[in-house]
């Protein structure tokens, strides 16, 4: 945010009468924040000694963050051109959350500067309301953070836990334990608790004996003939909804009988299976965690507080194997099977054990904090069911597709359509944001200028999209952001284009660097930056590329071209007429610019096809590939 001080830039910390202890007073923990001193108590010497307030108040924001239980540590705050003006900035993962604490604590430095009374209290709550009502659950989350783990980007879809994972094609989508793999059948068969047992026991799969039953008297008939205790509870009800357990008594059974019938049209009566219920979690075709409830003493209300237990390392082979074996009969790729025994430690057939239901849907937070023992990494097991781990991938590649971002101005929009093309003819369905319109397989979706962020992440959440090919400018670059986290291949053709951004404070040409570097920042380490070597600026952002560089120049003898070919690197080089591709000491004729043409004898701009043929070539696309598909390429139809 920019931040205007006004007169109080003639009035530091020290400089206001009483500021220091009032803000210290409400906010103790301000004594952690190190700041650039380095040490504990590093910002309350500045203070003392004298900081200008939009300093204060980013170390104000991130300590209301902390206070509300979101750890937070990132703030940075730096004056402008203009006198009295900051940029000030603070880490927060949602948004909404992030304008909470910054309107909480502007009103409590300016409480502290004026001495009027600020409620310390109401501001916490305030962002700690905002929290809940923005953050993910906490099954969602736990596969969430699994998934930043490896590296994987996420989108959320919704306000709620509709979450995706990964980019275009590639992605998958989970909305809480439910995956895009999660069958709407097997979950549909989940809920008919008569409909699952029937198909379980038919797999020989031992389940409690059941009947359903229309009334308190049929009811009670079915409980006599089992023998008691019974168990009644709906037949389509989950989460213990409605369930009554170890029933004893005539009354008691007609009273369960008519709380489940609130919640459904059929009741089930069930035989009581002595023991300790489990509720094991099955992701794919294996159990990733168990628990055991235990309920307090001489209570039967399955809502009562339960104590879990951990006992995942207990599980006996053949207990696992039924659990996984009752959630394929039933169809979930996720289920929590719910079963009861003796021993977990001991095959349930040995014991009179029983499976008593499957459930779509699973809460993990029984596994993720369990009363008793380990949490378990459910998260990650979900994530690895969803994205398998293969030898090599620390960036979360089985979740990506080819994103190219292409940044400067110069014939970008030509480059973003021709590489979308080339991606297209080797076999990849592409989609190209562009000033020239929105492309998905070569037809035009949306049109005008599409160099902003929502252009980018409609393609990214595009399932149909297998490439995408992102042109962006540095006027998206500072006021929105990048849509995707990181890129295969990042291409700056130039640093132009200062003139137009003094209302971003950027005055100068040098200024430009670091704003168009983050086109190059977020190249993959196995991916590519593409750099003009004929602009120097441009080239220059080599050094900051966490991939290997290719450059393309219209001149053989370049110096820079030259040491990197010396040291084995890549480039697209002019050689006359002739467009050549150089690695190391290798060479290779493409083909001449009368050649290199698309059809309808448009004449591209020379360093643009150079810098298209190199993504295209960063992209692994074979040179007879790309020879063939500018010739037919046809810029000029929309």
């Amino acid at each position: 945010m920019w931040l205007d001080l006004g007169e109080l830039e003639d009035y530091p910390s020290n400089k206001i009468e009483g500021f220091t202890e009032r803000l210290t007073t409400w906010l103790p923990g301000l004594i952690e924040h190190h700041c650039g001193v380095g040490h504990r108590g590093g910002f309350l010497e500045r203070l003392t000694e004298g900081t200008w307030c939009g300093h204060v108040l980013e170390h104000t924001i991130i300590e209301l963050l902390n206070m509300a239980g979101m750890p937070a540590e990132f703030g940075q705050t730096r004056s402008v051109s203009q006198h009295g003006v900051y940029r000030m900035v603070f880490r927060c993962p949602e948004e909404s959350v992030a304008h909470v604490a910054l309107r909480q604590g502007h009103g409590l430095i300016m409480a502290a500067i004026n001495n009027q009374p600020f409620d310390v209290p109401a501001a916490v709550q305030a962002i700690k309301a905002e929290i809940e009502n923005r953050y993910l659950g906490p099954s969602t989350a736990s596969i969430v953070n699994a998934a930043a783990t490896r590296r994987i980007p996420f989108v959320r879809l919704n306000d709620g836990n509709l979450v995706q994972l990964g980019y275009g094609a590639a992605q998958r989508r989970i909305w809480s334990t439910e995956t895009d793999k999660t069958s709407a059948i097997g979950f549909g068969i989940a809920e008919d608790k008569d409909l699952s047992k029937q198909l379980l026991k038919a797999c020989g799969v031992p389940v409690p004996d059941w009947e359903l039953v229309k009334s308190a008297d049929h009811a009670w008939e079915e409980a006599d003939y089992m023998g008691l205790p019974v168990t009644v509870k709906p037949y389509n009800s989950n989460k213990g909804q409605g369930v009554g357990v170890n029933l004893t008594t005539e009354a008691e059974v007609r009273a369960a009988y008519d709380e489940a019938r609130k919640l459904t049209r059929y009741v089930m009566v069930e035989r009581h299976i002595p023991g300790h219920v489990h509720r094991l979690l099955v992701v794919g075709d294996k159990v990733v965690a168990a628990s055991r409830g235990e309920y307090p003493e001489g209570r039967n209300n399955p809502r009562a507080k339960v104590v879990t237990v951990d006992c995942t390392d207990e599980v006996h082979p053949d207990v696992a194997y039924m659990a996984a074996l009752s959630a394929k009969v039933v169809g979930l790729d996720i289920a929590g099977v719910d079963l009861v025994c003796q021993d977990i430690r001991q095959p349930l057939h040995t014991q009179g054990g029983a499976i008593l239901e499957v459930n779509g849907g699973p809460g993990l937070l029984m596994h993720l904090k369990p009363s008793v023992g380990v949490s378990r990494p459910v998260g990650q097991a979900i994530v690895e069911h969803l994205f398998p781990a293969t030898d090599g991938d620390t960036e979360g590649q089985a979740a990506r597709i080819p994103v190219v971002g292409i940044a400067g101005t110069r014939h970008n929009a030509f480059i973003a359509r021709l590489v979308g093309w080339l991606l297209q003819l080797s076999g990849k369905r592409t989609g190209v944001a562009s000033s020239e319109g929105t492309f998905l397989e070569g037809r035009l979706t949306q049109k005008g200028d599409n160099t902003h962020w929502h252009a980018a992440h409609r393609l990214l959440v595009n399932r149909l999209a297998e490439a995408a090919v992102i042109q962006t400018t540095a006027r998206s670059i500072l006021e929105e952001g990048l849509a995707y986290d990181r890129c295969q291949v990042g291409v700056v053709t130039d640093l132009d284009g200062f003139e137009g951004l003094a209302d971003h404070d950027v005055l100068e040409a040098d200024q430009m660097t670091r704003v168009l570097r983050t086109q190059i920042d977020v190249v993959l380490s196995h991916g590519a930056g593409v750099l003009n070597a004929d602009d120097a600026p441009a080239a220059d952002l080599a050094r900051l590329c966490d991939g290997q560089v290719l450059f393309y120049t219209q001149d053989p003898k370049h110096p820079l071209v030259v040491t990197h070919r010396e040291g084995g690197g890549r480039a697209v080089v002019l050689n006359g007429r002739d467009v050549v591709l150089v690695h190391g000491t290798s060479e290779r004729v493409l083909g001449t610019l009368e050649v290199l043409r698309p059809v309808n004898g448009f004449e591209p701009d020379t360093p643009a096809l150079l810098a298209a043929i190199a993504t295209a070539w960063a992209l692994d696309i074979t040179p007879d590939l790309i020879a063939a598909g500018i010739k037919t390429f046809d810029y000029q139809s929309l």
